[in-house]
């Protein structure tokens, strides 16, 4: 059986064990003992010869993510057709890559990254699994990858970087930009491998004495000594800690990287040097449908965030 078969006997599985169970809770999730979750039901067109994959992409395209699944990743999460499967112990999802509402011939896997992967680097964790056909790639770590983990950046999601970094607002009422974190002793708490973090000291914008690598993406550091700073994304802590975290619920104060001075392209989706003429077919029809996914997106994001929050939950 083909690597196809399995993911189209999964899918039908997964429609029928949905049915019969009558999940209807969009957002909730059927549990299985496998480990899996139905996340979506239905069924999809197939593809017109100009959208369809089947001949020039792998059977199922496998996609690294940088970080946990959210909005800045809509060009990648919104071909994620119905009928979808998440698996919890690999932190993925799994379904037919549709666009336009029509099935491309094709699956495809969107793998968690950051925590999901222990923090490692994307670049890293493509040389290391060859299963992996694509990345996303922030500029600055392309760069720092390129001479023993080479992977080239082919559309970017975003036009903007949205790193930030963020503070509470009632602790430190005179902080308004980076360079104010930088005048004073406060930890500032950032993810290992993440580089502007480092070019800031460069700028004499922060201290090498204020960085702490430990941030692992949740809250408790932050909610529990409001005396830090902290890495975030403008899209995602600004919302989340005022809304969706009780121990917190109250604004927090941040400042774009972008505006200090380092401005990169973010979330690059990106291929190994090695394999970029081999999926360059695949990637000339492709990088089109994720690049109007995203700008789709922008204009009508409920189903997507509908699929995101499902995957998360």
């Amino acid at each position: 059986m083909t690597t196809r078969d399995l993911f189209a006997a999964r899918r039908t599985r997964a429609i029928a064990a949905a049915t019969a169970a009558l999940c209807a809770a969009a957002l909730a999730g059927c549990g299985s003992d496998d480990g899996t979750d139905s996340a979506s039901t239905g069924s999809l067109a197939p593809a017109s010869a100009e959208t369809s994959l089947a001949e020039v992409c792998p059977e199922n395209v496998v996609v690294q993510l940088q970080w946990q699944p959210q909005s800045d990743m809509a060009g990648v999460i919104g071909l994620l057709g119905p009928g979808y499967q998440v698996d919890t112990d690999t932190k993925s999802v799994s379904g037919p890559l549709a666009f336009d509402g029509q099935d491309t011939g094709v699956d495809i896997t969107l793998r968690a990254g950051g925590p999901a992967i222990g923090f490692q680097s994307v670049p890293s964790a493509m040389y290391a699994d060859d299963s992996i056909d694509l990345g996303l790639v922030h500029g600055d770590q392309l760069i720092a990858a390129a001479t023993d983990q080479r992977v080239v950046g082919v559309t970017p999601l975003l036009q903007y970087n949205p790193s930030i970094l963020m503070w509470d607002p009632e602790t430190h009422p005179d902080q308004k930009t980076i360079a104010d974190i930088g005048k004073t002793d406060e930890t500032v708490v950032v993810s290992k491998d993440q580089i502007f973090p480092q070019w800031l000291v460069a700028k004499g914008l922060l201290k090498q004495s204020q960085l702490d690598t430990s941030y692992d993406g949740a809250p408790a550091r932050f909610v529990g000594d409001p005396s830090i700073s902290q890495q975030g994304f403008a899209n995602s802590e600004p919302y989340t800690y005022e809304h969706e975290t009780p121990s917190w619920d109250k604004p927090i104060a941040y400042a774009m990287v972008k505006d200090a001075g380092y401005d990169v392209y973010a979330s690059n989706v990106s291929v190994r040097a090695d394999r970029l003429d081999s999926l360059t077919p695949c990637l000339q029809k492709l990088v089109p449908m994720i690049q109007q996914t995203g700008k789709d997106y922008v204009a009508a994001p409920d189903a997507i965030n509908a699929t995101i929050v499902d995957w998360v939950s």
